[in-house]
């Protein structure tokens, strides 16, 4: 079979692996694989519609239409989704389904009132959520699409998503290649990333908000990168908001995350240990304000588990 699965470069990874035959360093076969699928809360206020923004939007209570995927090919060491991103038991590694029911689980979420279709690390099935994308589209998907990523990216994938997708949702979680290295085993993961985001601004823009009383501020279009702050500022959030201005501009949307806890394999690494201090954090914070990066969202710091959901105990997609 001659496809994206025969031989896998669809990330940075460029495994190679014959995913019809045996997994990819993405821990996945060819198999579309669900871990969960709910109304989920706990993204950006623009997103799930609450929490605070720097400019103070509040949204409506619907939600994100969150479909969580099974497998990851950037395994950091901390990951708070290990239990799916690295499937290592039969719980983790999600539901199988096909194209045909991933368009109908799209269109139920739009029916229970999400305020979008929020596809959480789906880089490694493309293929079939290109084709799931413009299937739910094509009977009536009216919400924003948005690819909610780890920033670990492939320029070449990225393109063969443009007009599908239209709220672009990466992490931007190391710009020291020795960092990348250490907790994510990717050195080349600063300059994957950095390439994948200035594509996904190019294909969608500047963050732009619904205006007035029905929109609520919730995103309609745009680019939103998600800032994870390390403890003692281990992945250099400074730099990638610096490159952010200097690349992007003051239009992007960023969001500064101090929910960092040491999850998965974090207490192998002393410094990753406990959570980010608040120092660090306000450090940040004023270099955003500095920059001119007005347009985003903070979070009170804290080593919390508040906004992963309970995959293992969660019910599941089906």
């Amino acid at each position: 079979m001659n496809d994206a699965f025969t031989c896998c470069t669809l990330c940075p990874r460029t495994c190679g692996a014959n995913r019809h035959e045996t997994q990819g360093l993405c821990g996945m076969g060819a198999e579309l694989r669900v871990s969960t699928a709910l109304l989920h809360h706990g993204e950006e206020p623009c997103i799930s519609g609450e929490a605070t923004c720097i400019n103070s939007q509040t949204g409506g209570g619907g939600g994100s239409g969150t479909i969580f995927f099974s497998g990851c090919a950037l395994r950091c060491v901390f990951c708070q989704n290990h239990e799916i991103s690295m499937p290592t038991t039969p719980q983790g590694r999600g539901q199988a389904l096909g194209v045909d029911d991933l368009t109908a689980l799209m269109l139920e979420l739009q029916l229970s009132g999400a305020h979008n279709i929020n596809l959480v690390t789906p880089s490694h099935f493309t293929p079939l959520l290109r084709t799931a994308i413009a299937q739910a589209k094509g009977h009536g998907l009216a919400i924003p699409v948005v690819w909610n990523s780890s920033g670990y990216e492939s320029v070449e994938t990225l393109r063969s998503l443009k007009g599908l997708v239209d709220i672009y949702l990466p992490d931007l979680k190391y710009m020291d290649a020795q960092a990348a290295a250490r907790y994510a085993a990717a050195p080349d993961y600063p300059e994957a990333a950095v390439r994948a985001i200035a594509e996904m601004f190019r294909q969608v823009g500047r963050l732009r908000l619904e205006d007035g009383p029905e929109g609520n501020g919730l995103a309609k279009r745009g680019l939103l990168v998600r800032l994870l702050v390390l403890p003692g500022n281990a992945g250099r959030a400074d730099l990638a908001l610096d490159w952010i201005a200097q690349n992007l501009g003051r239009k992007v949307g960023v969001s500064l995350m101090g929910q960092y806890y040491p999850a998965h394999r974090a207490a192998e690494f002393p410094e990753l240990r406990r959570g980010v201090s608040q120092e660090d954090y306000e450090a940040l914070v004023r270099q955003m304000e500095r920059l001119g990066l007005n347009i985003g969202y903070t979070q009170a710091v804290g080593s919390s588990a508040d906004f992963t959901p309970d995959f293992l105990g969660a019910e599941g997609a089906g």
